[in-house]
């Protein structure tokens, strides 16, 4: 990724709220039986919209936790606005050394796409401690459909994404302790990200200035873009159940 756009501002211009990442979760609340569990943790949560969407919808408290504490200060500052702060807390962590006791949360959610450089095993590995047992574990992971040119992924690597194919993501949340994994869709037919140029040079703008609108534009968006057009990208939510014993 560009040292001067960081993972949040990337998916702010890539994933607008209304028309992209609000359907995602809504999404994510089928797949995850949400409603169930008493307080939930998101690994990854960028400046705090899936956090506190979370909070208003179900009124219970939910932790968040980034490793850009520029995200999580606009986190915050969102929280106060939407007077939420009394549910929802936010706090700089390492995704791959969390701040928690073991077997405390009802539900633990990852967003990897706002985790670049983390190592997903060592990410996974922390969700499935610090999650119950017989709790879930829901992950949105970037996943290889189709096999890639090697300039590619060499594109995805300088924005921080580090797709697998579905049976290594699998793998990943088996060696964390989870079963009974389920796999969906986040976003049929490539529909996880923004396309339109107009759009998203405007949005680019707004977000970073011309450094914004020229990433929107430079070679490894433009192969990101083609990427999930072409369903050779997709974003993936993955569901992984703690038995007991693990």
């Amino acid at each position: 990724m560009p040292p001067q756009l960081s993972a949040t501002t990337l998916l702010a211009i890539v994933q607008p709220w209304s028309e992209i990442e609000e359907p995602i979760l809504r999404r994510l609340t089928q797949v995850s039986d949400a409603g169930a569990g008493e307080e939930a943790l998101w690994i990854g949560c960028g400046s705090g919209r899936s956090v506190l969407w979370w909070c208003g919808r179900f009124q219970k408290h939910t932790d968040g936790v980034d490793p850009d504490p520029n995200a999580i200060e606009v986190a915050e500052q969102a929280g106060r606005e939407a007077d939420l702060a009394s549910l929802a807390t936010f706090q700089v962590a390492d995704p791959a050394d969390l701040p928690h006791e073991d077997k405390v949360f009802d539900m633990v959610f990852v967003h990897v796409l706002y985790l670049p450089g983390a190592d997903a095993q060592s990410v996974l590995d922390e969700a499935g401690r610090v999650v119950r047992p017989m709790c879930s574990v829901v992950a949105l992971v970037p996943a290889w459909l189709k096999t890639p040119a090697r300039q590619d992924v060499l594109a995805l690597e300088s924005l921080g994404i580090s797709p697998r194919i579905p049976v290594e993501w699998k793998g990943v949340m088996r060696n964390a302790g989870l079963v009974e994994l389920t796999v969906e869709d986040a976003g049929p037919d490539g529909s996880w990200i923004a396309h339109g140029i107009p759009t998203l040079l405007m949005r680019g703008w707004h977000a970073a200035g011309w450094v914004g609108a020229r990433t929107v534009v430079e070679r490894p968006m433009r192969a990101l873009r083609r990427l999930v057009r072409r369903r050779f990208l997709g974003l993936l939510i993955m569901k992984g159940t703690r038995w007991p014993q693990n």
